[in-house]
């Protein structure tokens, strides 16, 4: 599964970008990370190229024009190159349907496959609820966190719309000499959630887009404890106080400074580190093992351990082709570190033995798979009625 993620970013601000991409490769892969500028030198991504050559994640210089940038921020702090999100499926490659957005000023915590598997269900993008205006109808969701159906804003002609609709407010801040109210601000932020009705936005989880910095003002113990509670996958610095800041004491402050201090290498290391976490047994007296390359394929996070007590066929042999997939011959259950596995698969059509299954259950490993193949007397941790609900399982099992 290919991830399209894409930071706008002008060169003021490439030492947070730096942060963000290490974040990102320190446990994600298969990423194509977009890096939408105007005037960052190409010198600057000669590191990812030469560190990233050979692995499966690139970072791309896609220039724009300042033209196609033309609006001035009501915000001080946001600048120009901060539109462009708006103009994403019209920027892009056309070939490109699932996007991912990210504001510069974020730390990545987490694998974000499950973020990309999400059915947006026709809506126009995924966003997640602004620690502010969440409970209001003129700002509801924040901006730094977007997940794109480019295909629906093609056929919807959003950008125009978007165009139209910043050009109207643009217009409205330098000719009107009343107070601004905040609804009618023409940041990107005000500008998305005036144009899209709640209605066309799919509502992300918290984790996805976890605000710091903002913690620091007055909201009640009630909002904090609804946005705090959740899970850390993406960490936004929302606001001014930010952790690169010699004053700044946000939560996540830790975190931004490993990163800062974290070289490429350091990043794929870490990569490589939690992916040995991440290890699935698939124990097998056949060479039929039911959905293993469709699995794998699937669950790109996970290694999988083909594991067999005897000599193994060609056809279990060629699955060594498969990144993720380790075929292990002559495997004795006894003698094995468990220690990093997560789950033990029993995914063979035939010879399926109690007594092995029985082993993992006294290991207190927990034991999947489908429903027709499981055996009496055996606990099984789940029983699935396909291939794509094992999947399903296994990613919910290894991100916990």
């Amino acid at each position: 599964m290919e991830k399209n993620i894409v930071f706008c970013v002008d060169n003021r601000y490439v030492d947070q970008l730096d942060v963000a991409i290490k974040s990102l490769i320190a446990h994600n892969a298969q990423l194509n990370i977009y890096v939408v500028n105007t005037d960052i030198p190409a010198e600057y991504f000669m590191k990812y190229h030469n560190f990233l050559f050979g692995t499966t994640n690139r970072v791309i210089d896609w220039k724009i024009s300042e033209a196609e940038l033309k609006w001035d921020a009501s915000f001080k702090y946001i600048t120009k190159i901060s539109y462009a999100r708006m103009l994403l499926p019209d920027l892009l490659p056309q070939d490109i349907n699932r996007v991912l957005y990210l504001d510069c000023d974020v730390v990545v915590n987490a694998n974000l496959d499950e973020l990309f598997r999400i059915d947006l269900n026709g809506k126009s993008l995924g966003m997640a609820l602004d620690w502010f205006g969440y409970k209001t109808m003129t700002n509801r969701y924040n901006s730094g966190v977007l997940l794109f159906d480019c295909d629906v804003w093609r056929q919807n002609n959003y950008v125009d719309g978007l165009k139209k609709e910043t050009e109207r407010r643009v217009a409205y801040i330098e000719h009107t000499d009343k107070k601004i109210r905040l609804e009618e601000q023409a940041d990107d932020q005000h500008v998305f959630n005036a144009y899209f009705d709640y209605d066309s936005i799919y509502e992300l989880a918290p984790e996805y887009n976890m605000a710091y910095g903002v913690e620091a003002y007055k909201v009640s113990q009630q909002t904090k404890e609804k946005f705090l509670q959740n899970k850390r996958k993406i960490i936004h610095f929302t606001g001014q106080n930010k952790p690169w800041t010699w004053m700044g004491d946000t939560n996540g402050r830790q975190e931004w400074w490993m990163y800062h201090e974290m070289s490429v290498r350091d990043a794929l290391a870490m990569y490589q580190e939690n992916q040995a976490q991440k290890q699935v047994l698939v124990f097998t007296l056949t060479e039929n093992i039911r959905g293993i390359e469709q699995i794998a394929k699937q669950c790109p996070q996970v290694s999988f351990l083909i594991v067999a007590p005897t000599e193994v066929t060609f056809k279990v042999l060629r699955l060594n082709a498969h990144p993720n997939i380790f075929v292990k011959k002559v495997f004795i259950k006894e003698n094995f570190n468990y220690d990093k596995v997560k789950a033990v698969l029993m995914l063979g059509e035939e010879s399926n033995k109690v007594a092995d299954q029985k082993f993992f259950n006294q290991r207190e490993l927990p034991v999947l798979t489908y429903q027709d193949l499981a055996l009496e007397g055996v606990e099984y941790a789940y029983q699935a009625t396909s291939v794509d609900e094992m999947i399903a399982e296994l990613n919910l099992r290894v991100e916990n």
